[in-house]
């Protein structure tokens, strides 16, 4: 029964281990990390050969908003390859894709820049928030969003501004 025990505590160990470890995001130099258990990865998309989505979500609880209905808070991380533009040539094309209202745009010193922004579903009529950041990685440039309802948005901005100070350029 005793060696029962330590088994147990050492796996507990080694999954809150897991859970604080930095990810890398395949094929490039940055890696970040989830400050809680909650996120799943769920899907990469190949868009070409030099664009790829990966996806996460949060999943630890059920995110209700105001109007009762269950809400998926996310993270979308847009890799392109070969890409010989700034941050924030793709910041004007991902918008020209996407439009948002920005609500603040920060430029951080390593050539990247982070944005809070705010938009409207037309599809389910909910407002959302999210933070963005755009970072530049050799010839590849990378947008990471993370993204709930306004309703929500509040509940999980600290957890949201910490994956972001978590994102690392290894060089």
């Amino acid at each position: 029964m005793r060696k029962k025990g330590h088994l147990v505590l050492l796996l507990m160990l080694a999954m809150t281990f897991v859970a604080s470890a930095q990810i890398k995001i395949p094929e490039t130099n940055v890696s970040f990390n989830f400050p809680s258990k909650g996120w799943k990865y769920l899907q990469t998309s190949k868009l070409s050969d030099n664009t790829v989505i990966y996806l996460y979500s949060y999943a630890a609880d059920y995110v209700i908003d105001n109007a009762g209905d269950t809400i998926i808070p996310f993270m979308r991380i847009y890799v392109r390859k070969n890409y010989d533009g700034t941050v924030y040539d793709l910041a004007y094309s991902r918008f020209m894709v996407q439009p948002f209202q920005s609500l603040d745009e920060i430029p951080h010193n390593n050539e990247s820049l982070e944005y809070l922004g705010a938009y409207t579903n037309e599809d389910d009529g909910k407002d959302y928030e999210f933070r963005m950041l755009y970072i530049k990685d050799r010839n590849m440039v990378l947008e990471i969003r993370l993204e709930c309802t306004v309703d929500n948005f509040e509940d999980f901005e600290n957890e949201f501004l910490e994956i972001i100070k978590s994102v690392k350029v290894n060089k």
